[in-house]
């Protein structure tokens, strides 16, 4: 996990005092991760391959029903441009959220092409907050990093 993403992060959690249980989407420790920063009281790491991080095996396009309203806190990290229907993750990743539930949320923008285990889309910070704001959600701040912007953050509640 790029170092710029961390730091992030740690200021969202600082901020929005996340809450247990947490579901982080995409949680494969590919290049770091920041389950060390957020409530480990019923933290489960989700992705489609087994490894590092993981505790449960599953799809965000077709989550289990059991995860549905379950979470007070949902992070999809440098995940979203490796989901080949990043609108359909997003709404998944709303149903899971309690009312009133935390999405944090990353995604590179200006970031060379990479795998794990494809790479299929960039979006813009107008891209983030409509497909949030389509998905439900509301009190959606996104913030950028670097130059292009390098990245795009964003923080929401569902509603």
């Amino acid at each position: 996990m790029r170092g710029e993403v961390r730091e992030w992060v740690g200021r969202a959690v600082a901020e929005c005092a996340p809450q247990a249980p947490v579901l982080d989407v995409g949680a494969l420790d590919v290049n770091g991760t920041c389950r060390d920063l957020l409530p480990s009281d019923g933290y489960i790491g989700m992705d489609m391959r087994l490894g590092t991080g993981v505790d449960l095996l599953a799809d965000i396009l077709k989550p289990p029903k059991t995860l549905l309203e379950r979470f007070n806190t949902v992070v999809c990290l440098e995940t979203l441009e490796h989901v080949t229907e990043p609108w359909t993750a997003i709404d998944s990743i709303y149903r899971c959220l309690r009312h009133g539930g935390l999405f944090i949320g990353t995604w590179c923008f200006a970031y060379p092409i990479h795998g794990e285990p494809g790479d299929y889309w960039r979006c813009t910070p107008d891209g983030f907050r409509y497909l949030l704001e389509q998905a439900g959600f509301c009190e959606i701040r996104i913030e950028t990093e670097g130059e292009g912007p390098r990245g795009v953050f964003a923080v929401a509640r569902r509603a």
